[in-house]
């Protein structure tokens, strides 16, 4: 509502409509702008063509149980049949505004074995610096082009296969959980900067060139069942680790936990820091050992 007024004040111009921006959401439009292929094989992933976190995902593995998730929906059209893809999953951040493209770097994911798919450990920037991340950076841009990408934040979640790179949504906005503010602690841009920028509809002073000075990884805490949050066991041994781990909670006390199967579950992030994603990560796992949860 700010940024309408504020464009309405100073008669700023507008980069995007309401409805382009709706059609970004949309990861049925997504996938036909971008060529979509014909889904012809088994397993298959069925998900909410605007939905988020994992939720509402489902694997199936034939005709059967295709038509059994397909009928447990109220609205089949809401949803969106995908390939299951397999190997590695990630996702690259970027930020375009139609005439200016910057690429922040690559987030490794780790997730929770299927069919379930949570985000358990993430780190970035993955493999910076390397040829592997340049074929990202090329990959992800062409993506952008293509789509006429002109709203800003771009968080592509993509898998690597053994054909190559394969598009897993693109999401137009900020990167989640602690991604965006790993961006701002382990490189030389501000993504809250761009924010202010984009909601002004200005040209950002952006650096030449990215410089990364550090590594994050964060860890995701799960329960294994549902409940109430009763306790949270281990904040203080956190300190007794290296990589000045912290702890950013998702739930308090006495929360619920209303299902185990998206990102609804998670209790809080353990993170830690490093001279680089590797070190963080391994920093970030075992201080999350540390932490335990009761749920009554």
């Amino acid at each position: 509502m700010i940024a309408a007024e504020l464009r309405e004040q100073f008669d700023l111009p507008r980069r995007y409509s309401a409805a382009q921006l709706r059609d970004l959401r949309d990861k049925q439009w997504v996938r036909r702008t971008l060529g979509e292929v014909a889904v012809d094989s088994f397993p298959r992933i069925i998900k909410p063509r605007g939905g988020t976190g994992s939720t509402g995902v489902t694997l199936v593995h034939n005709e059967d149980e295709l038509a059994s998730a397909l009928n447990a929906v109220d609205d089949v059209s809401s949803y969106v049949i995908e390939p299951y893809y397999r190997g590695p999953h990630y996702s690259a951040e970027l930020w375009s505004n139609g005439t200016t493209t910057v690429f922040f770097g690559v987030t490794n994911r780790i997730l929770t074995p299927p069919p379930l798919f949570l985000e358990k450990v993430k780190t970035f920037p993955h493999e910076h610096g390397t040829p592997w991340e340049a074929s990202v950076e090329q990959w992800g841009r062409g993506i952008l082009a293509r789509l006429d990408y002109r709203v800003g934040f771009a968080h592509l979640e993509f898998i690597e296969t053994a054909a190559g790179f394969e598009l897993v949504e693109l999401n137009a906005r900020m990167p989640g959980a602690l991604i965006t503010p790993a961006i701002e602690a382990c490189t030389n841009y501000d993504p809250y900067a761009l924010v202010i920028d984009d909601a002004l509809n200005r040209q950002p002073e952006l650096p030449e060139t990215r410089e990364v000075i550090g590594g994050h990884s964060h860890v995701s805490l799960y329960p294994s069942t549902t409940g109430c949050l009763a306790s949270i066991e281990g904040l203080p041994d956190l300190k007794d680790y290296p990589g000045s781990p912290g702890w950013v909670p998702s739930k308090s006390l006495g929360d619920e936990v209303p299902d185990i199967s998206s990102y609804r579950a998670r209790i809080g992030n353990v993170y830690a820091t490093a001279t680089s994603p590797a070190l963080a990560q391994d920093r970030a796992i075992a201080a999350s050992q540390a932490i335990s949860v009761d749920i009554q």
